[in-house]
């Protein structure tokens, strides 16, 4: 019998500075089916408060399950879509709790699919905001990541109760704005996913920004930590020396926790985010460590306080 390690599962669930389906809305390809082991648990207790679980002895399971102990009415989540939740996560062989989120509200979204997020973040897709969840996975999910392939056999369970208490856009959902002089031109992939094209000419000698999608969500202020996805990719001396530095969609973290106090983020893009509002999608050109940098934010959503 294998017992599940104290804080084996980080699963994403922290601050830091990607998507197929259509944003929003799960697919009968990605939802996980339920089965007798999710079906065989239980748990009491108001939602997004820890509840009481009960797991049958020596639970295993086979794959990853998904039963509804509590139908919500909110949105219902799809690939790459960012969700906030509560978990209790439960040994199956013994039946006891080995680790929960807290329960304090503060915990960093994950993002339904994405590869950091592994075996729950497959379990969150067709999910609707307002469910109680029981999710039943081997315990070698709880390490492999959402493409690895499932164990052939029935193995020790391990037993998540989810609450899921809210989601957010999985792309910046504003409106188009003209493109602005001089700047670099932006694509998205249908999922959202950005596109950057480094003109000819050489970067502006000062950080720059343009609004390239107009949201009318709530206004980030330096109290905020904004709720993210972004691609950056170096401005070089011609589009061949171009680079990608960094991309939120493709590296398989999905959304991430961006505090906007100062210090706590580089200027340039703490100054391009101030002021901006949820739904918008924003250009920044950075100068860090010598060199210049193209970001494109979407901002999706504002972390409770």
């Amino acid at each position: 019998m294998r017992t599940i390690p104290a804080l084996v599962v980080t699963i994403g669930l922290v601050a830091s500075l990607t998507a197929c389906a259509t944003p929003g809305a799960g697919t009968a390809s990605t939802c996980a089916p339920a089965g007798k082991a999710s079906e065989a648990v239980s748990a009491s207790g108001a939602f997004g408060s820890e509840p009481t679980v009960r797991v049958p002895a020596g639970l295993t399971a086979t794959g990853t399950q998904v039963s509804t102990l509590r139908q919500g009415d909110g949105r219902t989540i799809g690939d790459g879509t960012p969700v906030l939740l509560e978990y209790t996560l439960v040994d199956g062989a013994t039946g006891k709790v080995a680790q929960t989120s807290g329960y304090s509200g503060t915990a960093a979204p994950i993002t339904a699919g994405s590869t950091n997020a592994g075996a729950l973040g497959t379990a969150l897709e067709c999910a609707r905001v307002g469910d109680r969840l029981a999710v039943a996975m081997p315990k070698s999910a709880l390490s492999g990541s959402a493409g690895a392939p499932a164990s052939s056999g029935a193995e020790d369970a391990a037993v998540f109760v989810i609450d899921v208490q809210r989601a957010f856009d999985a792309r910046a959902a504003g409106t188009p704005q003209l493109a602005g002089d001089g700047m670099p031109a932006v694509v998205l992939a249908p999922d959202g996913a950005p596109g950057i094209t480094i003109p000819s000419w050489s970067a502006p000698k000062k950080d720059a920004e343009h609004l390239l999608r107009k949201g009318d969500g709530a206004t980030l202020t330096a109290e905020d930590t904004a709720v993210v996805k972004y691609t950056a990719v170096t401005w070089g001396a011609s589009t061949a020396d171009s680079t990608v530095a960094g991309s939120s969609w493709t590296d398989g973290s999905g959304a991430q926790t961006l505090p906007l106090a100062e210090g706590q983020v580089v200027d340039g893009i703490r100054n391009a985010l101030l002021g901006r509002h949820v739904g918008d999608q924003v250009l920044a050109i950075v100068h860090q460590q010598g060199a210049a940098y193209v970001y494109v934010i979407d901002v999706l959503g504002v972390m409770p306080r």
